[in-house]
């Protein structure tokens, strides 16, 4: 705890209070979210329904190094409901469309996994998202392309361990390749967000990443795709992703299977006096196969082919375009269908609050 919060007490010692931030050589500044769910209806077996709690601490320091660009750290642990590190890296940016990353941090693949959870709209990813990409310790470099101010297209390269997180080792000497490209033709977000802040926005993503993985059954080489959409204006937003991952089998007592999935999100910022800064409603529909050579399950926790539909309402307590997604309530129901084998009664009714600070 001392440590994420060191590089805050040095920027108060040494930064200028009167001066603007962008003119500060050095600043600090801690950040965190918790977000506090609970679910009364029985998902599948294995999950742990009722009251849960997940706690965000970290600390972001930069270094303007004048013509010489700036560098920084993140560090960024999760304190509940287990610690772990969660990000840890350092960066360069020699050139304001150039950015080197080095350490831990998640890999570039799908825009829905590169928001932040308290950046979502609804509490809850989709089934298409389960098993596809995580976090890993590796490099990156990130090159835009800044036309009249703004960023128009970015592309981003990186290698890792393979391992995943908090795994410093490469236990099998071979490499996570991610690539990842955005069209922005009306300018990039600061950071990637679902929904809309009031603001036009379009943007069009794809990506690519390699891997050799040592399930329990045998190794394999997996190969993933993805693509998404975003657009927004005024009280309405769109999302939607294809993810698609092909694993071939390199050892004899694994099978080659197929994993896809997708989903399209609306969300619609009810045009009332008070009530549109405020409710939103969300829906999705999506469907997600993790397994094509597996035709049904013997048991609720065993994931096949299924079917979502969701419905979810949010109340901010900022008023758009404000720091809309920093406070909030949610509520979503969602109900599945199996569309291989055993049909179960997952249903699921997911209420959360989150609080980003």
């Amino acid at each position: 705890m001392l440590l994420l919060l060191l590089p805050c007490l040095i920027a108060r010692a040494q930064a200028d209070p009167g001066a603007p931030l962008a003119d500060q050589p050095f600043t600090a500044r801690p950040f965190g979210y918790l977000i506090g769910s609970f679910s009364p209806v029985p998902a599948v077996a294995a999950a742990n329904d009722g009251f849960e709690l997940d706690a965000h601490l970290g600390a972001e320091a930069r270094l303007n190094l004048g013509t010489a660009g700036q560098m920084g750290a993140l560090v960024e642990a999760r304190l509940s409901p287990t610690p772990s590190l969660k990000d840890g890296l350092a960066f360069y940016r020699p050139a304001p469309f150039l950015r080197l990353d080095l350490g831990q941090f998640k890999v570039p693949y799908s825009v829905g996994f590169l928001a932040s959870e308290t950046r979502r709209l609804l509490p809850a990813p989709p089934l298409a998202d389960a098993g596809m990409v995580g976090r890993d310790v590796g490099f990156m470099v990130t090159a835009s392309l800044p036309i009249k101010g703004a960023s128009r297209a970015s592309a981003q390269l990186a290698a890792f361990n393979g391992e995943g997180p908090n795994e410093l080792g490469n236990a099998d000497l071979h490499y996570l390749y991610a690539v990842r490209a955005m069209i922005t033709p009306l300018g990039a977000r600061s950071r990637p967000y679902e929904g809309s802040d009031g603001s036009l926005y379009l943007g069009l993503g794809g990506g690519m990443l390699y891997n050799r993985i040592h399930p329990a059954s045998g190794s394999e080489r997996l190969f993933q795709y993805g693509a998404d959409l975003q657009f927004a204006w005024n009280v309405l937003s769109l999302q939607g992703e294809f993810l698609y991952g092909q694993h071939t089998a390199l050892g004899l007592a694994s099978t080659d299977y197929d994993q896809v999935g997708g989903y399209g999100m609306i969300s619609l910022f009810i045009p009332l006096p008070w009530v549109k800064d405020h409710l939103q409603l969300v829906g999705r529909y999506g469907r997600s196969d993790p397994n094509d050579s597996v035709s049904g399950a013997a048991s609720e926790d065993e994931f096949v082919a299924t079917q979502e539909i969701t419905g979810g309402l949010n109340l901010y307590w900022f008023a758009a375009p404000g720091p809309f997604n920093d406070v909030k309530l949610q509520a979503a129901y969602s109900h599945f269908d199996e569309l291989a084998g055993r049909a179960f009664r997952n249903d699921r009714l997911l209420a959360a609050a989150s609080i980003r600070f």
